[in-house]
């Protein structure tokens, strides 16, 4: 398994495991749950073992009611698309983050197939103010150096929920907003939206 793969699969498994309904959730909340809630996805995945690859859907399920819940899509997009996410229509918005929230689960579906016995450690979390937290973990990769991944989280109304992933030291925000401003100049947030919907569509059939 790639180094780059893997960091895909640890990004989308331990960035979905961090929401939590208590109101007066703190560092040390987050972690916990954190730690219990991975567990349970890393015994799903052993329990499926090398079917989730003859049966991508039983994965997509997996991604869909255990990690999907835990992030905060709107936040995640009105950051991506920065500036244009302010003269983007309400149809425009609500388009654009059924398809970047498709995007996400396709591009690290197919890398938690390979994601089971690596080792994780969770490292002291940074209490930023007391609805935000970065909840710190690092990836033992077998025969490599640690893969570290900070996790940027806020409580919302619904819990704990992550609005940014950073592995080794990376952000998917920052990484994404470059590519959609880059399409967006070209053919408009309409445009991208339509690409993006076309690369589900192939990537799906």
């Amino acid at each position: 398994m790639t180094r780059r793969k893997l960091s895909g699969a640890a990004g989308l498994v331990l960035a979905g495991m961090l929401a939590w309904t208590g109101a007066n959730a703190g560092a040390a909340d987050a972690e916990a749950v954190m730690k219990e809630t991975t567990e349970k996805v890393l015994q799903a995945l052993r329990s499926e073992g090398d079917g989730l690859k003859t049966h991508p859907e039983r994965l997509y399920k997996l991604v869909d009611e255990l990690i999907l819940p835990r992030f905060d899509f709107r936040q995640m997009s009105q950051w991506v698309l920065g500036r244009h996410w302010r003269t983007a229509s309400p149809a425009q918005r609500d388009a654009f983050i059924k398809q970047f929230q498709a995007l996400l689960v396709r591009t690290y579906s197919q890398a938690l197939v390979d994601y089971r016995n690596q080792e994780v450690e969770f490292l002291p979390s940074r209490e930023r103010s007391p609805d935000e937290v970065t909840v710190r973990a690092q990836i033992d990769p077998g025969g490599g150096p640690p893969i570290p991944i900070n996790y940027e989280m806020r409580l919302t109304d619904g819990g704990w929920k992550v609005h940014d992933v950073a592995i080794e030291g990376v952000s998917l925000v920052i990484t994404y907003r470059s590519s959609f401003s880059q399409e967006i100049q070209r053919s408009g947030i309409d445009g991208l939206i339509q690409r993006l919907a076309e690369k589900s569509r192939a990537e799906s059939g």
